[in-house]
């Protein structure tokens, strides 16, 4: 699900990574005046996250576990335009002494034809 509003696009979908594991929702935040994203997840693991181009942010994995607090350096975060409907960003996370983890998170919104 896509909705718009005073700058700020609003993306909601569920996942499931193996069977045994509770469908996740996920909730993408993307503040294209203030060039931010938020990420939150709620299921068996639950977690939010605050990106920011240029910029550490902090964040948290909640598990069975307790609470693992994140940091966040994001490297670039593309908002969709008139240009191009893509967004994606690159960052990297670590927790405590451990190396940092690298990722880039990239979201295509696919156009259909509503006439077939």
């Amino acid at each position: 699900m896509r909705d718009e509003k005073d700058g700020v696009i609003y993306y909601k979908w569920c996942e499931q990574r193996t069977p045994e594991e509770k469908e996740s929702l996920y909730e993408l935040v993307l503040d294209t005046k203030n060039s931010k994203a938020t990420v939150k997840r709620s299921g068996n693991i639950k977690s939010e996250m605050e990106f920011k181009a240029g910029e550490e942010t902090l964040g948290g994995i909640y598990t069975f576990y307790g609470l693992i607090p994140v940091k966040i350096i994001t490297e670039y975060l593309n908002m969709p335009s008139a240009m191009s409907d893509v967004f994606e960003m690159k960052y990297s996370l670590s927790s405590g002494d451990n190396e940092l983890v690298k990722n880039t998170f990239s979201l295509k919104r696919l156009l259909q034809n509503s006439k077939r």
